[in-house]
């Protein structure tokens, strides 16, 4: 087993939770996902708001970064595309609105933090990281999807709990919170990051950590339905016949 596999991110660590063959699909045998259309769009709003944050910050400019870093690819046609296209666009003009009322300095946009928890390596790229006037720190993830339940606590979030271990341990940012921003549905939800249980954070990493370098990937089939792999896995639940592996179609996200 590479020496990698002690090193993780959140969306390692996830892939994995969910079901740990599609994990070695995706991170061991280098299986690609293809584009669909939500993911395509979000793709393109990530870029935008990239973009916008570290060349501009004028509202009036946002929808402009938008055109530029549209990506076509993941639609079936152009119909399509324009339907997904228009969304986006209805996104970020609420977006822009609430950036006319924005107190706050941003200080940073995909900002990458690393750091170690013994022989474990812990990494991740956060999107959007602010000052607030106070001089206490927000860390922000956007989420551009529309089926995500709102009641949630961001505290049961682990991703969000891995951003406030990270931005702590490898920025010395004690005071502050981490947030979802919710661009389909306009609305923050925030946590501070004393909330978040550490050890129970870094004790889950390392746990995922030692079963992928014990090579445990026997498949979670509860997920199969909404795999992007499910009709080309031959454990699959959901493909109505097993099938060998043929991943010839796939294509780079």
């Amino acid at each position: 087993m590479n020496s990698d596999v002690r090193e993780l991110n959140y969306s390692k660590i996830k892939t994995y939770m969910e079901c740990p063959l599609l994990y070695k699909y995706k991170y061991i045998d280098g299986r690609r996902e293809g584009l669909v259309p939500a993911s395509s769009l979000g793709v393109s709003i990530h870029r935008a708001l990239e973009e916008y944050h570290r060349d501009c910050n004028d509202p009036s400019e946002l929808l402009a970064y938008y055109d530029d870093c549209w990506l076509g690819a993941g639609y079936s046609s152009s119909g399509e595309q324009m339907e997904w296209y228009l969304k986006g666009q209805k996104m970020l003009e609420k977006y822009a609105e609430r950036e006319y009322e924005r107190k706050t300095t941003v200080d940073s946009t995909e900002r990458e933090f690393i750091f170690q928890e013994g022989d474990w390596t812990l990494r991740g790229k956060i999107d959007r990281i602010d000052k607030h006037p106070d001089g206490s720190w927000e860390v922000i993830d956007y989420k551009t999807g529309t089926d995500v339940d709102l009641s949630i606590p961001v505290t049961d979030s682990l991703q969000m709990g891995i951003y406030a271990v990270g931005a702590r341990r490898a920025w010395n940012m004690q005071k502050g919170k981490a947030s979802f921003y919710f661009v389909a549905y306009d609305t923050v939800q925030s946590a501070p990051f004393e909330a978040f249980d550490e050890r129970k954070i870094l004790d889950t990493f390392i746990e995922i950590g030692k079963k992928i370098e014990a090579e445990n990937f026997e498949p979670n089939l509860e997920h199969c339905q909404n795999c992007a792999f499910k009709d080309r896995c031959e454990k699959s639940c959901a493909a109505g016949e097993e099938k060998p592996l043929d991943f010839t179609g796939s294509s780079p996200a």
